[in-house]
């Protein structure tokens, strides 16, 4: 077995044992009919730079929640608009699609407010 098979069964794993089910709508549309697939969700903290140019006092910078969701794209190959729902009170909305990274494909997203969570299914 080489390096690359073991890398890829790795992933895999990861994959499997942190994924959550989700319902997936293409283009965003609400009444569309949901596709059931498996993400990871990611959110980490990243700083927001607000500093002053030419000055380095850093009095401006804040921390804000950056999430993303990781897709195996055998299973589904997202688009960009698409919302994806975790739950009825987690939801997001697909902003920017990144390039596929072999197996999988990462998805920069904003989380939906509680207006456009309701008017979108989630798996049970």
């Amino acid at each position: 077995m080489s390096l690359r098979d073991i890398k890829r069964r790795a992933r895999e794993d990861l994959h499997n044992a942190m994924r959550v089910p989700a319902f997936y709508y293409p283009g965003g549309l609400a009444g569309a009919e949901p596709v059931l697939c498996h993400v990871r969700v990611h959110t980490k903290f990243g700083a927001q730079l607000g500093d002053l140019k030419g000055t380095n006092f850093n009095f401006a910078e804040t921390e804000a929640s950056v999430p993303a969701l990781l897709f195996w794209v055998s299973e589904l190959d997202p688009d960009n608009n698409a919302v994806v729902m975790i739950s009825a009170s987690e939801g997001y909305r697909i902003n920017h699609v990144h390039p596929k990274d072999i197996w999988t494909r990462k998805a920069e997203v904003s989380e939906l407010d509680a207006g456009d969570l309701a008017a979108y299914g989630a798996p049970a």
